[in-house]
C-alpha cells in the first residue's frame, strides 16, 4: 500500500472517530444532561470502543487506539468541541 493510500485511510478513520466523538458527547449532553468531564468520557467511549472491539476481533493486537496519540486527541478534541457547541445552542 502506498505512503498516499496509507494517509488516505488514516485520515478517513481519524473523521470516523471524530464523528462518534462529537456523537456521543452531544447525547451526552441532550439526554443525560452530563457534566463536562461525562460528556468527555461518553464521548471517548464512544468513538474508541468501536474501533477497539475491531483491531481485537480482527487481531490487529494492541489495538490502533493504543498505538497512535491521534485517536485519543481526536476523540478528546471532538468531545470538547460537542461540549462548547451543545452547551452555546441549548442555552
Amino acid at each position: 500500500m502506498s505512503v498516499s493510500a496509507t494517509t488516505g485511510l488514516l485520515l478517513l478513520d481519524l473523521a470516523g472517530t471524530a464523528v462518534f466523538a462529537l456523537n456521543g458527547a452531544l447525547t451526552a449532553l441532550r439526554a443525560a444532561r452530563l457534566d463536562l468531564v461525562g460528556v468527555l468520557k461518553l464521548g471517548m467511549i464512544t468513538a474508541l470502543g468501536g474501533g477497539i472491539i475491531r483491531d481485537v476481533i480482527i487481531a490487529s493486537l494492541p489495538p490502533a487506539t493504543f498505538r497512535d496519540w491521534r485517536y485519543l486527541a481526536v476523540a478528546g478534541a471532538g468531545a470538547l468541541i460537542a461540549f462548547g457547541w451543545g452547551r452555546s445552542s441549548t442555552g
